[in-house]
């Protein structure tokens, strides 16, 4: 998952998919690449991990040291906010390659969270099998900056299947999804709704597909995972009859 520009949403996008996944039966591995700004930790509970991608990055630490499994049923290898190592490490001679297939084993699916902007360092040494989906909101900036990025990934041949616009809500000021398909030259995957109970979920270091799984986001994430996978996924439905259950209990005519 890549954005050309921070605060689209794309770690937390890349969590739940990666859960989403999972809930497919798929054994998923989410890499923090962001070296720099990384929040994957934050957002999946593991708060102050022990070991981090930059205690392997110095060659202090096996990569095996810092797969960490959270309790959505997936891997994580955290990058973590140790700034005195960031100063020891060159991007240039980092193998993704070779973290890959060290960890091969832990998992059939590596969904890595690419750091926002432009790292041609990073970049070019993606794996070559790599498939890229660029993260946007429909906003002006957002969607020049991965114009920006989406040109880089030409250059360095890197397979990109297309965008995801995320946090999504229609108003005219806004670019269009087909104004944004015209303008990056790739097919919109999906369009994931704004919605409040991805906020929610986040509090509770929880995915939204799984706090709250009829709720339009959940379907819409569920759903792009299952499009990824080539599988069949129906949305699931608010539950009327709960609602309204709560609804009488509050005006008393229900009882307690």
């Amino acid at each position: 998952m890549a954005s050309g520009k921070g605060g689209v949403g794309r770690t937390s996008l890349s969590f739940n998919l990666g859960v989403a996944l999972s809930l497919f039966g798929e054994e998923v591995v989410i890499l923090d690449m962001d070296l720099v700004m990384a929040n994957m930790d934050v957002i999946t509970g593991l708060l102050n991990p022990e070991v981090t991608l930059h205690d392997v990055l110095v060659r202090e630490k096996s990569i095996e040291d810092c797969v960490y499994e959270v309790n959505q049923g997936i891997r994580v290898v955290p990058t973590g906010m140790h700034f005195e190592t960031l100063k020891n490490i060159n991007t240039s001679y980092i193998s993704w390659n070779k973290i890959i297939e060290e960890i091969s084993d832990y998992g059939n699916i590596f969904l890595m969270d690419l750091p926002a902007g432009i790292d041609s360092n990073i970049l070019g040494a993606l794996p070559e099998d790599s498939e890229i989906i660029l993260v946007t909101t429909s906003t002006m900036t957002s969607v020049a900056d991965a114009l920006k990025l989406r040109i880089l990934l030409k250059e360095l041949n890197l397979d990109v299947l297309g965008f995801v616009l995320n946090m999504w809500y229609d108003d005219k000021f806004l670019l269009s999804p087909k104004e944004i398909e015209a303008l990056l030259e790739l097919p919109m995957i999906s369009a994931i709704p704004y919605d409040r109970e991805m906020d929610r979920a986040l509090a509770l270091g929880r995915s939204v597909v799984e706090t709250n799984t009829s709720s339009p986001t959940s379907n819409a994430i569920m759903q792009l995972s299952a499009d990824l996978l080539g599988k069949q996924y129906q949305p699931v439905e608010p539950d009327k009859s709960s609602i309204l259950k709560r609804i009488k209990k509050f005006v008393g005519m229900l009882p307690e």
